[in-house]
C-alpha cells in the first residue's frame, strides 16, 4: 500500500481505493431547514467534503408521505416520489434540494459515482441515463414511472432499519445490501423499459390498489378471495387483478406469497423462532405445507436456515441470481 492509499497493480498502474458505502454515507454532510409557510415541511441539501465531487447518487425509499425534488431556489419540482415508491436518483450538491414532511418515512442510501461504475456497464441502459452530460447541472431519476416497493425490497429495508452502523459487521450489511437494492432496482427498471406500453392508472386506481396491499399484508393469515377484496376497495375482481398487476407487477396472491415467504425468511434469520410457529403466523394450518411453499420459492427448507447451513450463502446466492438476472459479470 503506497501512501497516497493506493493500490498498485501487477503491471505497476496504481488505482485509487474506491471507497465504501458507509464510508461515504458518513461523510455525506447533510443540512435541514424548515419552510417558513410550512413548519411540518424540511428543505434538506446534501454535500460531501470532497471538493472535487460534484454529485451524488441516491436510491431513496418511500415507505410514507412522499419527496419532492427540485432545484434550490426555484418551487418547479423535477420529480416526486410517493408512499410505497422508489427510484434511483442523481443530486448534483450546489442546486438540489429535497422537500419532505415531518411526519414521513423514508430510507435513502447514497453512492458515489466511482462505487456505481464498479457494478454498472457502460453500455447500460441506466448507466447512460444516469451519466448524461446533457443534463449534468439537473436532478436525473433512473425511471420515469415510480418503481413499487415489493416484499423483497420491504424485508431488505426491515434489515437495515436495525443496523446500528457501529459494529464493523453493520458495515458490511450496508454494503452488501446496498447493492443488493441497487441490483433489485436496475431490474425494474429493465422490467418497466421492456413494457412498452404500460398500463397508466389513474389517482383512484392506484390508491385503491395500494389500499389491497395493505389488506394483504396486514391479514396475511386470512384467506380472502379476489370477490372479497375488489368488494373491500370499491372496485370489480376484473379490475383488481389488471390495476394489481400493473402497477406491482405481480397477481395478487403472488404478491401475498412473496411477502410472506420474505417475511418468513427474516423472521428465520433474526429471530428465535420455531418453523411452525413461523407457519401459524403466516396462515398456514400445517406446518408442512409452509415448508412446502417456502422450498418451492427459495429451492431449500427453512429448517437449513435454523440449523444455520445456509445463514452465510443465502444472500450470496440471491446476489450471484441477481447478477446473472443482469447480465452482470461476475468473476
Amino acid at each position: 500500500m503506497t501512501q497516497s492509499e493506493e493500490i498498485v497493480t501487477l503491471k505497476g498502474e496504481s488505482q485509487q481505493i474506491v471507497e465504501s458505502v458507509f464510508l461515504y454515507n458518513k461523510n455525506m454532510e447533510t443540512s435541514y431547514r424548515t419552510s417558513i409557510e410550512d413548519r411540518t415541511k424540511i428543505e434538506i441539501r446534501l454535500n460531501h467534503p470532497d471538493a472535487t465531487a460534484e454529485v451524488t447518487f441516491q436510491m431513496i425509499f418511500v415507505l410514507k408521505g412522499k419527496v419532492q425534488v427540485s432545484r434550490f431556489g426555484s418551487k418547479d419540482v423535477f420529480f416526486e416520489i410517493n408512499s410505497h415508491q422508489h427510484n434511483f436518483c442523481r443530486l448534483p450538491f450546489k442546486t438540489t434540494r429535497m422537500l419532505v414532511n415531518t411526519t414521513d418515512d423514508m430510507l435513502c442510501i447514497n453512492i458515489s459515482s466511482a462505487f456505481l461504475k464498479r457494478f454498472l456497464p457502460s453500455e447500460h441502459a441506466a448507466y447512460q441515463q444516469l451519466f448524461s452530460n446533457d443534463l449534468i447541472n439537473n436532478p436525473v431519476a433512473l425511471s420515469e414511472i415510480n418503481m413499487q416497493i415489493t416484499p423483497e425490497i420491504s424485508a431488505i429495508l426491515q434489515k437495515l432499519s436495525h443496523s446500528t452502523e457501529s459494529a464493523f459487521s453493520d458495515r458490511l450489511l450496508l454494503e452488501s445490501k446496498a447493492i443488493e437494492l441497487f441490483a433489485l432496482q436496475v431490474a425494474e427498471f429493465e422490467q418497466l423499459k421492456d413494457n412498452e406500453a404500460p398500463i397508466k392508472l389513474k389517482k383512484i386506481e392506484m390508491e385503491r390498489m395500494h389500499e389491497v396491499r395493505e389488506i394483504l399484508i396486514n391479514q396475511a393469515g386470512d384467506q380472502l378471495s379476489l370477490r372479497a377484496l375488489a368488494l373491500l376497495v370499491g372496485t370489480n375482481e376484473f379490475n383488481l387483478k389488471r390495476d394489481f398487476k400493473a402497477l406491482f407487477g405481480n397477481t395478487v396472491f403472488a404478491y401475498l406469497i412473496q411477502h410472506k415467504m420474505e417475511k418468513a425468511k427474516l423472521m428465520l434469520i433474526d429471530e428465535d423462532i420455531t418453523v411452525s410457529e413461523i407457519a401459524k403466523r403466516m396462515g398456514y394450518k400445517h406446518a408442512t405445507h409452509f415448508t412446502s411453499a417456502f422450498k418451492k420459492y427459495f429451492g431449500f427448507l427453512p429448517n437449513k436456515i435454523k440449523t444455520g447451513k445456509l445463514s452465510i450463502l443465502i444472500f450470496f446466492d440471491d446476489f450471484i441470481a441477481l447478477l446473472e438476472n443482469l447480465n452482470f459479470m461476475v468473476i
